[in-house]
This record gives C-alpha cells, structure tokens and sequence, in this order.
C-alpha cells in the first residue's frame, strides 16, 4: 500500500499527541512536541483535527505502535533489506541542514507569537537555501501576522514562482489578498487550492474558500442594492433639476454660477412651454447651432451674471432689447423655433 506523505504525517502527529496528552514526558518536552506537531502539520498542508479521520479512512483506527508492533511480530528476519545508498553532497547536506535549523527556529518563534523574529530566521533559512518554497511560505505567513500584506504577497508569488504546483504559495497569497480588501482575488486564489488539492481539500481551506466567496457576494449585493436605491426628494428650498440637463441643449443654468440668486428663472426653466420649444430645438440643427452662438455671447453672459448678484432681476433681463433680438432670432416673433 503506497502512503502519502500526509498519511505518514498523521500516523507521527497522532503519536505525537498521544505522548503528550498522557504526560509521558515534561511539560517543556511538551511544548517542543507541540512545535514538532505544527512544523509536520504545515509542511505536509493538513490540519490536526483530520488525523483521527485519516487514521480511520486508511490505516483502521491503528496507531503508529500499533502498525510497527504488528510489523514487527509478523517479520521472520529471513528477508534481509537491500541498503540503498544515497548520494548527497557533504556540501548539500550541510546547507540544507542549516537551512532547515534557521526554519525551525522560526516555527518557534512563530508558536511562541515573536512574529519579528520569525521572520528573520526565515530570512536567514532563505538565505542559505533560496530555492526551497517552503522557507517563502512561511515567511509570507509571518509578514501577514504582523500585517505586512505587500512582502506577504511577494514571498507567496516567490513561492509560486520556484513551485507552481505547491497549494501553500497561492493559500497565503490568498489570505494577503483578502486581507488587503481584495476578496475577489483572495476568491480566485482559495479556489486554485481547492482544485489543486481536490479530494484531499482540509477543512481550513474550503472555510477559507466560503469566508472569501461570502464577502464578494456580500459586496455585490451592496452595490446592487446602492445602484438601485430610490433618489431622496428634494427639500423646499432646493432647485430643480435642469430640464435641459441631459437633452443635448447648453446648460443655460451655467450662466449664473451655481445656482444662487437664479430666482425667477428656476420657473422659467421649468415652464411646459420653454421645454416643448426646447425638444422642437433639439430637432433643428440650425436653431442648435444658432443657441450654441447664443451662449457664447458676452453680453448675454454679463446680463446673466448681474441677474445672479441681484443687481438685475428677470424681468430686467427679459425687456431688454439685445435679448429680445436673440430670442426673435432664435424662436421666431411667435416663439417657434425658426
């Protein structure tokens, strides 16, 4: 029977927890297990509460004594194993070795909650053996401890980079993403760990996937709900909005500032019979063209502007002589567009 390296990594963590819950050995030597424990469990990416269940699914509830007891008791000691001989590097070994002690220390410090010096060790890990992903994930996880999201996201994309098969890399670039308010990318991420573990998916990662998959959903209700929120009715003492706001017609209002002192020309804006000349206008090229000229005129634009100060009022406006001759020239003499 061909074991995964999570199946071993269960048998050794429940055996592991076994000694510790029943005190065989000092509470000290305790603590350093439980670093052990936390050390296999993330290297092997499963969580501690699945091991009862994988000892049940492939091993029949046995524990490791139980397996290597049996193991033992079954063996004749006439078969005699090969010895496989390995050849590593002195050098190799070394480095690795020296590696893997800097990450260690790092794991404590992480369990013990000194996220700084955490993150040094693993930056000393990283520097002795730059190709190991493993070093990269851990230091994200410690950059995001002390809410450091932009180096979390370059050690996870680092991760990913040496190793894109390696589900760690993109579940820390996930948690950075997230943590940033980018649940959208964090979804997307939590996602290619879902697929990339598939059936062997932990708990942990699909809750990781439902907390970022309900906060996009969350977000898009609220912009739903914003977009379709009814408009608030205007006060007593508010303008109107503009009837040729919109319409392809200057915006006549723009002559006098921004709304203040317009007094009776809000009414005059909104009269039934100023609109219907406006929609025939819109329809004439000439008259559009003929108001575009209107506008730009500086004489009509300092009546408009003494009209917004108070010093003229409508009436005034619409007497005198120079605005008679522009509306007759645009409307007609029976204020019909010409």
């Amino acid at each position: 029977m061909s074991l995964s390296n999570k199946e071993v990594g269960s048998l050794i963590v429940d055996f592991l927890s076994t000694v510790i819950k029943n005190k065989e050995i000092s509470e000290d030597s305790a603590d350093s297990l439980n670093v052990a424990i936390d050390c296999i469990t993330e290297s092997f990416e499963f969580e501690r509460d699945t091991v009862a269940q994988t000892l049940q699914d492939k091993f029949s509830g046995k524990t490791l004594k139980e397996i290597l007891s049996s193991a033992s008791a079954t063996s004749t000691g006439s078969e005699k194993e090969e010895s496989v001989k390995v050849n590593i590097p002195v050098e190799d070994a070394e480095i690795k070795a020296t590696a893997e002690s800097f990450k260690l220390e790092g794991n404590k410090a992480m369990a013990a909650k000194d996220y700084r010096l955490a993150i040094e060790k693993y930056s000393e890990a990283i520097k002795t053996l730059p190709t190991n992903v493993i070093y990269y994930a851990n230091r994200a996880a410690a950059y995001s401890s002390v809410k450091e999201y932009d180096n979390a996201i370059k050690d996870a994309e680092k991760a990913i980079e040496i190793d894109p098969a390696y589900s760690k890399g993109y579940s820390r670039l996930a948690f950075a993403k997230y943590a940033l308010n980018k649940p959208e990318e964090a979804l997307e991420y939590y996602k290619k760990v879902l697929d990339m573990e598939g059936d062997k998916a932990t708990p942990a990662m699909k809750r990781d996937f439902e907390m970022a998959k309900n906060r996009v959903e969350s977000s898009m209700n609220l912009e739903k709900s914003s977009t379709t929120t009814p408009e608030p009715s205007r006060s007593a003492g508010q303008q109107p909005a503009n009837p040729f706001a919109g319409s392809g017609m200057p915006d006549m209002s723009s002559l006098f500032g921004n709304g203040g002192g317009m007094g009776g020309l809000s009414s005059f804006l909104n009269n039934p019979q100023v609109m219907q000349a406006a929609q025939q206008m819109m329809s004439d090229p000439n008259s559009m063209q003929k108001m575009q000229e209107m506008m730009q005129n500086p004489n009509l634009r300092e009546m408009a502007q003494n009209l917004a100060s108070g010093d003229a009022n409508l009436d005034d406006l619409m007497n005198n002589p120079s605005v008679k001759d522009m509306a007759n020239n645009l409307f007609g003499p029976n204020g019909a567009p010409k």
